[in-house]
């Protein structure tokens, strides 16, 4: 027999089922007019998403809804990862494989050694602070700008660098946090060392490698017993997560493990498991699956801005600081290490490509996350949630604005011959 306690624990249970139907509802409503919107005035998708997040954010409309670290590492990142994954140009990756490998290793190192000694010039800024901070804003995310690239026709090796680097990047980034943190605030008796950074890289990457590897290899051999694609497209979303959870329990890279996972079933699984059919009603799923998590996402990012936390303490010289430094170490690791280091190690990279590739490098979701799981959100005066949000914010509408117009000054909105 059901007491009055239980009852009334019962109905609040379905208030807040209700409430969060009517919000994720909600929420695709918002995004679904946004793209209408978007695309009649041409303006990018996420560009638009973040510009009516910071307006309904303003308005305290969603107030309920807020992004954490773990929402946005375990709901949002296996999805979009895994997307990205399956539907990265394989040939082209192997191909430019030691450029890619160029700017997701020095390139992540030179722009957080970069914006670190920008950042030490904020007062109050220890440079054990200051790292911490510019590994957070070192990984790129430019989701917004290969949706672009995608409509506009740009040559295949160039989604590859940039793509490839941030799927990449978003691992590294992960781990150096990690160790950044370690060392930023060492536990009593657990004082970091060198060689403990270093074991904890190659476990991270090892562990993150071998579970994307097992979990995608036992996905494909799952799926090449049957021809269902129900059974197949399911197969494939725990793949995405499995991975990540995977990795994750065994003190590894769940970023590394459901990249590696996404390579093996678009690269290889679909192409011996699957049948035409099943291939392209799983691109498809996908393709909808990242729609929604990008749409939410974005959005999210936008409500969660509030401008007026950036005049905390020195949060607004420190963001005015991370923007330009972040912008001045992209151009440095473009210019000055993949540039002329390029040619010898892989097929010409066209003077064209460059501007794109620098400008190309916005921030997003893995900084917020980053910087939401920061156990001491202020550093030295500065709100480092605040403070990514704001150079996030910035990253994703200035340069994501701006990024048609160069393509189209460049000449790269036809497709290349060869490239």
């Amino acid at each position: 027999m059901m007491t009055a306690g239980s009852l009334l624990a019962l109905a609040e249970d379905s208030n807040r089922i209700e409430v969060t139907e009517t919000t994720i509802v909600g929420l695709l409503v918002v995004a679904s007019l946004v793209a209408i919107a978007a695309r009649r005035i041409r303006l990018p998708y996420t560009v638009a998403l973040v510009l009516v997040g910071l307006a309904l954010g303003a308005s305290d409309a969603f107030s309920s809804v807020h992004l954490t670290e773990n929402l946005i590492l375990l709901a949002f990142l296996p999805p979009l990862l895994f997307e990205g994954a399956i539907n990265l140009d394989y040939d082209q990756l192997w191909i430019r494989k030691a450029q890619v490998l160029l700017l997701v290793v020095p390139g992540t190192l030179l722009a957080s050694l970069v914006i670190t000694l920008a950042l030490m010039a904020v007062p109050g800024l220890a440079a054990r602070h200051a790292f911490v901070i510019a590994v957070i804003l070192a990984p790129t995310d430019p989701v917004s700008v290969l949706a672009i690239f995608k409509s506009a026709g740009v040559s295949a090796g160039l989604q590859v660098l940039i793509e490839a680097e941030s799927l990449f990047n978003d691992a590294l980034g992960i781990v150096l946090f990690l160790l950044a943190v370690e060392g930023a605030f060492p536990i009593a008796g657990q004082e970091p060392t060198l060689t403990g950074a270093a074991a904890d890289f190659i476990r991270e990457i090892g562990v993150g490698v071998g579970a994307g590897v097992a979990v995608g290899l036992v996905a494909h051999r799952l799926m090449a017993t049957l021809d269902d694609h129900l059974v197949e497209i399911t197969l494939s979303l725990v793949t995405a997560y499995g991975a990540y959870l995977a990795a994750t329990r065994l003190n590894g890279s769940g970023v590394i493990a459901t990249v590696v996972s996404g390579l093996l079933i678009g690269n290889y699984g679909m192409h011996r498991s699957m049948s035409e059919t099943s291939r392209v009603t799983m691109v498809e799923f996908w393709e909808v699956i990242a729609f929604v998590a990008n749409s939410a996402l974005f959005l999210l990012i936008g409500l969660e801005f509030r401008f007026a936390d950036l005049f905390e303490g020195r949060t607004a010289t420190a963001t005015v600081v991370a923007i330009a430094a972040m912008l001045t170490g992209r151009v440095g690791v473009v210019y000055l290490g993949v540039r002329p280091l390029a040619r010898p190690i892989g097929p010409p990279i066209p003077k064209a490509w460059f501007p794109v590739i620098v400008w190309g490098g916005l921030r997003g979701s893995i900084p917020i996350a980053l910087a939401l799981g920061l156990a001491q959100p202020t550093i030295g005066g500065v709100n480092v949630p605040a403070m990514t949000f704001a150079v996030v914010v910035f990253s994703l509408i200035v340069q994501g604005i701006t990024v048609r117009p160069m393509l189209s000054k460049l000449g790269l909105t036809a497709i290349e011959p060869g490239a």
